[in-house]
């Protein structure tokens, strides 16, 4: 699979923008992950994919219906981005503290609200959609070169 970098990765997070006010934004009335890092943002990225663009795409809507992927093999698939295992839990549980993630169980995530509420998905999909990368990952995902049970 061709590697992204983390800032290319990152900058592919559209965020829903507030409602128009006559006052700007306050800082707090953001979505938390505008203020995140990098690697943070780029999370938001790979877990958006994988979590909520099947649940939009009608072919993968049909083919794969499952709501939940293995943090095992999130970390095998994007360990360059999301760093090992231990680094992976870190950032999962900062995205489970502003609820883009819920723990189905230990081993898997599932998405929270945060996930449909502050990404904007019309622009996320139009991406997704378009994107070689995403298919590449979704190959990967579902074929059986990957199974977190066997590891």
């Amino acid at each position: 699979m061709n590697q992204m970098s983390i800032q290319e990765m990152s900058s592919l997070l559209f965020s829903r923008i507030p409602a128009k006010k006559e006052k700007p934004v306050r800082r707090d009335q953001e979505p938390p992950h505008r203020h995140w890092n990098e690697t943070e943002r780029a999370a938001l990225v790979i877990l958006w994919g994988l979590l909520v663009y099947p649940k939009l795409d009608p072919d993968l809507r049909e083919e794969h219906p499952s709501d939940a992927v293995y943090i095992d093999q999130l970390v095998h698939m994007f360990q360059d981005v999301l760093g090992n295992k231990n680094q992976c839990h870190k950032i999962l549980a900062k995205l489970q503290a502003h609820d883009y993630i819920r723990f189905r169980d230990e081993t898997r995530v599932i998405p929270g609200t945060g996930l449909f509420a502050a990404v904007d998905a019309a622009k996320m999909y139009k991406y997704f959609r378009s994107s070689v990368l995403s298919r590449k990952i979704f190959q990967l995902i579902y074929s059986n070169d990957y199974h977190p049970e066997k590891n």
